[in-house]
């Protein structure tokens, strides 16, 4: 659930006006987590929690909170009385990853497509409007705040907390090699991406799972092996 979301949903159950620190929270985990993906916190970076902290106008607490959600999820490495640094992605952990979405990411679509209410499905739709500029306009990081948006759109529509924190998370990893790969592989190979998302959107709006999951393998399926080439050099920043 996106920090609004919760937001509104503390409010509609008369939560006090102090939860508004755990949604400081949510942001600050959420700015670092896309920083991480974009390599703006770069793969074997010592973590400075002070100068993070400025960076986001936040306090410490809230640096480490968000730095302990982000160890679970393992993008980043917490070493005990040396310090925090962020992981160095893998072929091998693209592997993995993309094995486990494929796995539950098909069926997070087909469920979708049964349980998605008329606002999951204008969130899923409207992920990626205007994506065809943003790629003519190489703003990756643009495009990956759309891809996010996209899955956990998806995910939250498949009406399943256990599915979705899996897929999230899964997701999470799985963009830091997106990221990467985009300003490296051809221009319509990623607006050929962008179209058969919205092929699984189409799905969703029409309530067909077999087709929802058959175009979410479709689109999993492929991106592996695509980007082996790749990993002959580590990742970088790329804005």
């Amino acid at each position: 659930m996106s920090v609004g979301l919760r937001l509104s949903a503390r409010i509609a159950k008369g939560v006090s006006v102090a939860s508004d620190k755990d949604l400081k929270r949510d942001a600050t985990y959420e700015q670092l987590l896309y920083d991480i993906i974009c390599a703006e916190l770069a793969p074997g970076e010592w973590i400075d929690e002070t100068a993070l902290a400025e960076r986001y106008r936040t306090g410490r607490a809230g640096i480490r909170d968000a730095l302990y959600r982000l160890s679970l999820e393992g993008l980043v490495e917490r070493r005990p009385r040396v310090g925090t640094i962020i992981s160095v992605p893998s072929f091998f952990e693209l592997q993995e990853v993309f094995e486990l979405r494929v796995q539950i990411e098909g069926h997070c679509a087909a469920l979708a497509a049964k349980n998605a209410r008329s606002t999951d499905i204008v969130a899923i739709k409207s992920a990626f409007v205007d994506a065809e500029q943003i790629i003519a306009e190489s703003d990756w990081r643009t495009l990956v705040r759309c891809d996010l948006i996209f899955h956990r759109a998806m995910a939250a529509a498949a009406r399943n907390q256990w599915l979705e924190r899996t897929l999230v998370m899964a997701h999470n990893s799985g963009l830091r090699f997106w990221h990467h790969a985009l300003p490296r592989r051809p221009t319509d190979a990623v607006v050929n991406e962008i179209a058969i998302h919205r092929q699984v959107a189409d799905a969703i709006e029409a309530h067909d799972p077999p087709r929802a999951q058959a175009a979410m393998r479709i689109l999993l399926g492929e991106f592996p092996a695509t980007v082996r080439g790749l990993f002959n050099e580590p990742l970088e920043q790329h804005a």
